[in-house]
This record gives C-alpha cells, sequence and structure tokens, in this order.
C-alpha cells in the first residue's frame, strides 16, 4: 500500500507505526503461506521420488532374479 508522500507528512507517528505494523504483517503472513505451499509441493516431489526408487529397485530384484535362473539353467553358472 503506496501512500503520496504529501498525506505521509500529516500522519502522526501511531499512524505510521499503525499502517507499518499492517504492511509487515501482510508480508508476513505471505511469506508463511508461501513456506506452506512449498512444504507441500516439496513432500508430493519426495513421495514420487521414493516410488520411483522401490520400482527401480523392485524391476531390478526381478531382473537379477530372471537373469540368475536362466544362466543357472542354461549351465553358465
Amino acid at each position: 500500500m503506496s501512500l503520496p508522500e504529501n498525506i505521509l507528512g500529516t500522519l502522526t507517528d501511531r499512524e505510521l507505526l499503525v499502517l507499518i505494523y499492517g504492511e509487515v504483517s501482510a508480508v508476513s503472513e505471505a511469506a508463511t503461506d508461501h513456506e506452506a505451499r512449498i512444504r507441500i509441493l516439496e513432500a508430493a516431489n519426495n513421495q514420487s521420488l521414493g516410488r520411483l526408487a522401490a520400482a527401480g529397485g523392485g524391476s531390478g530384484a526381478v531382473g537379477g532374479s530372471v537373469v540368475a535362473i536362466l544362466l543357472k539353467l542354461l549351465g553358465w553358472c
């Protein structure tokens, strides 16, 4: 909220402090809200990374087992 210079000169100290407090409160709430939204996105990203890691590990284990069985049946191992 910006006020013209001539209005700021006519305000009392108390009125200026109330204006400043209102601005600080608005900025503080915006920062808190922003951090909360980022935490939600970060949690979703971490969850998807965990699922991908589990799927990759599982498919690697299955693939390794299949190869080991095939090698055993073919007599290579």
